[in-house]
């Protein structure tokens, strides 16, 4: 786990992040997101961050359960644009490229490597002079 000296702040760039995907996959869609594949990429690329912002502030006895709410996560949404939008549609094209931007999160910063950012915050800590 992250120390307490910017857990808080953490917790709140995972959050807008949180927001920022659930509100872009239930808004409209934009005509520049319809072009060929760059739908997948920016899926892929929501829930890697999404999923590297989480594995963050957990061990790695816990960054499962940050994938599996990643995962959950983009099932939801894809289920809702199904049910309760008329300008989206759900798509197991669009829960795969979720799917594998969240394996290369964990691949990246899972196990060991989970809890980075009480080094960033070490880090930081040490260039302000604390």
């Amino acid at each position: 786990m992250t120390g307490p000296a910017f857990r808080r702040a953490w917790i709140a760039a995972i959050v807008l992040l949180l927001a920022a995907i659930v509100a872009t996959s239930l808004l409209p869609l934009s005509t520049v997101m319809t072009e060929r594949g760059s739908d997948k990429l920016a899926h892929f690329t929501a829930y890697f961050l999404l999923a590297l912002a989480g594995s963050g502030i957990v061990d790695g006895k816990r960054m499962w359960r940050v994938a599996l709410r990643c995962v959950l996560l983009g099932l939801g949404l894809e289920v809702a644009q199904a049910l309760w939008t008329e300008t989206r549609q759900g798509s197991w094209a669009d829960m795969a490229a979720n799917a594998v931007g969240i394996l290369c999160a964990w691949l990246i910063a899972g196990g060991e490597r989970a809890g980075w950012a009480r080094h960033v915050e070490s880090w930081f800590l040490r260039r302000a002079g604390r």
